[in-house]
Order: structure tokens, then sequence, then C-alpha cells
């Protein structure tokens, strides 16, 4: 699926850069150096198709790599650059050859397997030493949920991203179809709507063509239909789910304190009944199954769709293209409301990846200086444009997060809730914008005031930052909090290796899509949801559920 204090000189850092000890004891590694005396730190890059780099830059010559080399005196240079599925192979390769870059963002079972085959440096004594208290707090912020996950025998193995699923997961409509076609949603403005109102206009948008393309869809999702995560809801129809009570993909506590599959409830089976319901009535796109993740993608840019599921943020990655390709396009966000009026979602903390630093690396505490510098002194620079004005154009330009060496984020638990209010609250004249400290949520705030100030002539990111953080955070998604609307289920989450899972998950993700598939299109029925259940447990789920339900009597 496409699933920032300045520290130490750099001619401080070359006087320590000779003597470190390997975290085993066993050797004393030299740092190999350029022509300047730079400490050379070589990389593993995960790139992104559309990073908006200005001209001249590119991910091996980049703002950040020339500040971490000013800085820092590390010179960084990439031992491969890889897009998706690409990178995956590319970890892959290099944890199989043993030859690894220094530097790396690995997911928590690739961390595993380098750690079992002692190739990557223990970092709990450079994490304690040298990481900031305002890195420090952001995890604290989480109860250091994703630090004890980078934690293999009590040794901290990588520094992860930090990431928080605070849903709800919400759907994205043409406001501009809407306009056109005189509809009008949400007449109580609670900014969440409901199933017959999500169907009655998606079938108005496919049967008045709203696209004016020919080609207007009503609904289109991937063919893996669910996500377990608000993050990962994008093209899927899991906001449908959530609204029927169901969470798929997620493990459950019941009342007994057992784990239930989402997957598996009966909840799910009548959110399969519905979305068959639209299939049957051709609300849903008739292809579905067969679409992949990018024809969706290029039937939104192109006009094809009106209603667009997916995160908070979905404007500033995926509906800006649409926006850039057509400027008279606009999305206005909502949650999907159950029939009780509530709006139902999952809230857990997760895991953007852990940075990983190979046991042939000299100075492992660099990689914790570069955290430092992008994720802690950048942003809390109280002039960034004259402190960092190479990374302050960067911000004015949107370039993407992926430039940053290691491609993760770090914010505090629900930070970004408080940030969009704080931001947009300015942007509105409610607070002055000069009084703000954070120069992100400053720079939020210009952003979105730009666009409210001349929405016609707004820059597409502009607009992009007004529709995730007014309107999708602020609006949405801290409004059905403050309503009292919101029913936050929090799933049973570990970041432990489930032995079960890694023997037979893949083989029971793939009987779920492809079970999933034939029920919404009437391939098979219904009825034999039970018999699903039945066979996924069999081929392994039961063996997984046993597994984690052990860990969650812990």
């Amino acid at each position: 699926m496409k699933k920032m204090h300045k520290f130490l000189t750099g001619s401080i850092v070359l006087g320590s850069m000779f003597a470190l000890t390997a975290c085993d004891g066993e050797t004393n590694k030299e740092a190999k150096t350029d022509a300047d005396g730079n400490i050379v730190m070589t990389i593993g890059q995960q790139t992104q198709p559309n990073s908006k780099l200005p001209e001249g830059d590119s991910y091996a010559d980049n703002a950040y790599r020339r500040l971490i080399k000013e800085e820092l005196g590390v010179s960084i240079e990439s031992a491969f650059e890889a897009n998706g599925d690409d990178f995956t192979r590319q970890v892959s390769l290099a944890i199989a050859s043993g030859d690894l870059p220094d530097v790396m963002v690995v997911s928590r079972d690739e961390m595993e397997e380098l750690a079992d085959n002692d190739l990557i440096a223990h970092l709990t004594d450079v994490y304690e030493e040298y990481a900031s208290d305002n890195i420090k707090s952001i995890y604290e912020s989480f109860d250091n949920v994703q630090i004890d996950s980078a934690k293999i025998d009590d040794q901290l193995m990588g520094l992860p991203g930090t990431a928080n699923d605070f849903g709800p997961n919400l759907v994205w409509l043409r406001q501009d179809w809407l306009d056109d076609l005189n509809i009008k949603l949400d007449e109580d403005g609670n900014h969440a709507i409901t199933l017959d109102e999500l169907e009655t206009t998606a079938k108005t948008f496919k049967e008045k063509d709203a696209g004016g393309t020919g080609k207007t869809q009503g609904l289109a999702f991937a063919n893996w239909l669910t996500s377990d995560s608000h993050g990962g809801s994008g093209y899927t129809a899991t906001a449908i789910f959530n609204s029927f009570n169901s969470y798929p993909k997620n493990y459950l506590v019941g009342e007994d304190g057992q784990l239930v599959y989402g997957s598996n409830t009966e909840e799910t089976k009548e959110s399969l009944s519905y979305v068959k319901q639209l299939f049957d009535e051709g609300v849903l796109d008739d292809q579905f199954g067969t679409r992949t993740y990018d024809d969706i993608n290029a039937m939104m840019i192109n006009g094809e769709l009106g209603i667009i599921p997916g995160p908070w943020h979905l404007s500033d990655w995926a509906l800006v293209q649409a926006k850039t390709a057509n400027p008279d396009a606009t999305f206005t966000p909502y949650a999907i409301e159950s029939s009780d009026g509530q709006v139902n979602g999952v809230s857990k903390p997760g895991v953007g990846g852990y940075v990983v630093v190979s046991k042939d690396f000299s100075n492992p505490e660099l990689v914790v200086k570069i955290i430092n510098l992008l994720f802690d002194e950048v942003p809390n620079s109280a002039d960034m444009e004259k402190d960092y004005p190479e990374i302050y154009a960067y911000a004015q330009q949107a370039v993407d997060g992926s430039v940053r060496p290691v491609n993760i984020e770090m914010f505090k638990n629900l930070s970004e809730i408080s940030d969009a209010v704080e931001a947009s609250q300015a942007a509105e004249g409610e607070i002055n914008i000069d009084d703000i400290s954070s120069f992100t949520v400053k720079n939020n705030a210009e952003k979105i005031k730009a666009y409210l100030d001349d929405p016609s002539n707004a820059d597409p990111t502009d607009w992009a930052v007004y529709a995730s953080r007014l309107l999708a955070v602020d609006n949405v998604m801290n409004s059905v909090r403050e309503e009292n609307i919101y029913n936050e289920v929090t799933p049973f989450t570990t970041f432990e290796t489930i032995k079960a899972s890694e023997r037979n998950g893949a083989q029971i993700s793939k009987l779920e899509e492809e079970t999933f598939i034939k029920f919404v299109t009437g391939e098979e029925s219904l009825d034999n949801f039970s018999s699903y259940v039945d066979t996924w447990n069999s081929q392994g789920g039961q063996a997984i559920l046993e597994e984690m339900q052990k860990l969650a009597d812990k």
C-alpha cells in the first residue's frame, strides 16, 4: 500500500571520532571521513515520487544533508534510494547480505532480525546520554510505548518514530460537486453524515455525472477493503465498517478479557452485507477487487470520484494532486455516524518505523544528534527563517518530509489536534499568529490564512493545509470529541513478534482479503461467513489469537 538544540560543531565531533568502542566490546572502529574531515555516514534512503524538492536539490544533496554537515560535521551519502516496495526489497537485500548502510529505517520484524544476527548497534547508552529532553518527552507522552517496543532483551536497538492513530476515519467529498448539485449535508452541524447521506450522495454523483467525464463513479475501494489504522485508511471502507461498530484487522478485548479478531465479528458481517448492497446497486465501482490503489488515485485526480475515504492528512499528499490538476476542486471531510448518532473509531499508539544503526558504524551517537537537530532544534527555533533559511524555504514549498535522511515523524501524543486547533484559531483571527511559539504551527496558520484570504488564487499546498488542519482535525476530529459523540475503541496492541503470525499471518490475511472480495461481489454468499471464520481459525488464526492472549493476560 502506498500502506528538529544545535549540538557539537564539526571540529568538536571530529575530535572524538576515532576511539568509540563497539557495543559488544570486541573492536575499536575508526570513522570514515571525507576530504574535508567530515564523518561519512551512509543511509538507506526512502524516497517519494512527489517530493516537491526545488530545482537543483535531490535526495542525495538537499537542505537537510547540508545542515547536518554544517552543524554536526557529518557528510551523508545514500547507500541506496528507493520508494515503496523497492525500498522494502533494498532493505531485505541489505539484511540478507549483511552489508548494511550505516543507518536506515526498518520495520519491527526487520529490526529484530538484524538484532538476532548481531548486525546493529545497541543504542541504550547513547540514547540516554545524547537524546534531548524534548525528544525524550515525545516518547514519554505515549508512556514510552514506542521506546519499549524498540527494546530486545532490554537493549534499545532502534529509535522509533511516533504515530498516533486517533481517528475517527473520514470521507472527503467534492464540495464543488455538492454545490453544483445543490446537495446539503450535515444539517445538524456535527461534522458527521449518515450512511443514507453518503449513499444518496454517491448515487447522485454517478447518475448526474458530477465530474463531467462520463466515467463518474459513486464509490471505489482498494481491494484490501479495510485498514487496521486511521493512517492507512485511504481508499478503504473502514469508516463504513466502523459505523457498524466493526473494527477489522484489529484484535479487540471482549468483556470477559478474551481477544476477538475484529474482521470475524457479526458486526463485520453486517458491514459486508451493506457494502455488497452498494455493489449490487451500482453505487460501488463494478471493478471492485481488481482496481489497484494507483487506479483509484488516478480516478480521484481525473475527476471520476467525488467521495474519497482517508485520514485527516489525505489532502496533504493525495487530494492536493486533484486540486493541482483542477483548481476548482475542493473537498470537505466528514465522519460517518452510526445508527445511534455516535462516531466510532480506533485509538492506539503506533510506530512509524525504527532508525537502526549498523554495528560497524563508529559513532552511533551522531544518529541521536541528527534526530535532536531535525525534530527538536529546527522546528522549535524561535526564528527559523533566520536560523535555518533553507529548511524554512522547504516549509514554504511543502517539500515532503521523506527528504530528511531519517524518514520518520516525531510528534507528541495527540499534539496534531492541539496544534491544528491553534493554527486554525490564529488563521481565523481568534489569536495572534505572531504569538505562536512553534514554527510548524505558525507556518500552518500562515498557510491556512493565505487560503482563507484569497481562495481563488491560493497555492494548492495552502489549500491542503487548510483542509487537513482546519477542516479535518479542528472541525471534525476535535469537534466530535468536544460534542461527546466520539466512541473511541482501544484494541489490544503489541509490538512483540507473534511467532504464529510469522508462520501463518500472510496466509490468513490473503484468505481474508480474497474472501471479502467474494462476499462483496456475490461470488460467495455471506451465509458462508461462519465457515470463513472457521477456515481462518484453522489456517493459523486461532494460534495467533492464543499467542496474543498470553501477552494480553500479562
